[in-house]
């Protein structure tokens, strides 16, 4: 009897086995994204950019101004000017750091102005502001990457020290070696080979032993290296080819992927803080959630404010729009370090 029953049940047995590697694999995948698959792919890996640049190159420099009206108005300004509105709106972060706080916002609201009043011009603090921005770009493409990182698990401390300066040396690269080309042209070409060789071989073997690791709960961190680099290889390859106008629609592209990003993974702490139950002001409380309304509400009110003020009070926006910058730069620092720890 066991003899005839036992190949009937194999059949059930493998179904089972199968269900439950397969519901073992969707769990693992879940664990991937910080927030969905939809969510990280489109704000976080910002999958669209390559649509994005091939738009802007078919329709040449009308659509790229276009394209650059909305990214400068509309998404990097409200990203830097959003940064002192949460630390303020989150006293305990305020709190936690308050004298680092206070002396940061004095110098950079002071020096900029000293300058500007007795130089006329914000020459040399745009050059800080490139440099700083430059960093900042590295470090913030960084922080989600490890974010990704600590969320998975299974990234020794070595292999994240390695992955941080790695990652963030090629960034930086790629940055300045846009401007050392824009500045300095056809004179900048001699010399370059060898260095973009070996600096393009960093994300190239990174992106490989990405996918050569993969595992399901690791997709969302692979897709996202995996984005953010081929954008930059992608800048570097149009320093090569000695292509402006690709350059051009890049570093939009790469503008728009930064900010939508950094806007994405506030909102995505904003959802983390709602849902701990963490006590912050009674403003943010009633603001968490409406959330999305709030931010678009603060988009559409910056962005047309920015407009208007560089349009009639060009100096003044100019400066003010640099300090805020600074902020930005200097906040965001102190902010996500106070953040190590991600919940899986």
């Amino acid at each position: 009897m066991s003899q005839i029953s036992q190949p009937a049940f194999l059949p059930q047995a493998a179904s089972e086995r199968s269900e439950a590697v397969a519901g073992s694999f969707r769990q693992s995948l879940q664990a991937a994204w910080l927030v969905d698959p939809k969510y990280d792919l489109l704000f976080l890996a910002n999958l669209g950019w390559p649509l994005l640049v091939l738009f802007q190159w078919w329709g040449g420099l009308e659509i790229q101004s276009g394209v650059s009206f909305w990214q400068i108005y509309f998404i990097t300004t409200p990203h830097r000017w959003i940064t002192p509105a949460l630390l303020f709106l989150e006293r305990d972060r305020l709190q936690a750091n308050k004298m680092k706080y206070i002396l940061i916002t004095v110098c950079l609201l002071t020096i900029p102005v000293a300058v500007k009043i007795s130089t006329g011009a914000l020459t040399c603090l745009l050059t800080i502001d490139y440099i700083w921005n430059a960093w900042h770009f590295a470090a913030q493409h960084h922080g989600i990457y490890s974010i990704y990182g600590r969320k998975t698990g299974g990234i020794s401390a070595r292999r994240a020290r390695i992955d941080k300066w790695l990652m963030r040396t090629f960034l930086l690269y790629v940055t300045f070696r846009i401007a050392s080309w824009v500045s300095l042209g056809s004179a900048d070409s001699q010399g370059w080979g060898m260095l973009d060789t070996l600096f393009a071989a960093i994300p190239a073997g990174m992106i490989l032993r990405e996918f050569w690791q993969i595992r399901a709960e690791t997709v969302g961190r692979c897709l996202y290296f995996t984005s953010v680099m081929t954008l930059y290889l992608s800048m570097l390859g149009a320093i090569v080819a000695k292509n402006p106008m690709m350059l051009l629609v890049l570093t939009t592209a790469s503008a728009l992927f930064h900010s939508i990003e950094y806007l994405a993974i506030v909102s995505w702490s904003v959802d983390r803080t709602q849902k701990s139950g963490k006590p912050t002001t009674a403003l943010f409380t009633r603001l968490m959630p409406r959330w999305g309304l709030v931010l678009a509400v603060f988009i559409v009110i910056l962005g047309m404010g920015a407009w208007l003020m560089e349009s009639h009070l060009l100096e003044l926006w100019l400066t003010a729009n640099l300090i805020m910058a600074f902020l930005h730069y200097a906040y965001d620092g102190l902010i996500w370090k106070s953040r190590r720890r991600v919940p899986a």
